[in-house]
């Protein structure tokens, strides 16, 4: 399943027909799924911290109680996989920052594709996430 979705959010973004393969997502468990990446996004947001991982929080709560097709939801869990599996396309190990960019420019594809279906009620579960895991915001002043 990852590979196919994979294969969407790519074609999607290099603007190609992707119709064969979102036949093949139509009935899937997008919440089986969620969970079972679960445990990767939480690993991935101990080493991003509070501000990196929110992106890839609304991506999994959008994915997961948000208003989209399958072949969105198939976007954005392509999306998380990328964001928060260790091997890119660019390897940040070998390029540094730079490493880090085709990650931005996917997270930034996905949020532009899905931002519309972002609830307040996702927002507020996003932020009670990272509350628990880093703490509440504190704010000075």
């Amino acid at each position: 399943m990852i590979t196919i979705c994979l294969l969407i959010l790519l074609g999607s973004i290099l603007k190609r027909p992707v119709g064969f393969l979102t036949d093949k997502v139509k009935n899937v468990d997008w919440k089986g799924l969620g969970n079972g990446i679960w445990n990767r996004i939480v690993t991935y947001a101990r080493k991003a911290g509070r501000a990196g991982s929110r992106i890839v929080l609304l991506f999994y709560y959008t994915m997961q109680d948000g208003d989209l097709s399958a072949t969105e939801k198939a976007i954005v869990y392509a999306g998380i996989v990328y964001i928060v599996v260790p091997r890119d396309l660019l390897p940040r190990k070998l390029l540094g920052w730079f490493g880090i960019l085709d990650d931005a420019g996917v997270a930034a594809w996905v949020f532009d594709r899905i931002r519309k279906s972002v609830t307040p009620e996702i927002e507020r579960k996003v932020d009670a996430t990272l509350d628990r895991w880093f703490g509440p915001v504190v704010t000075i002043g």
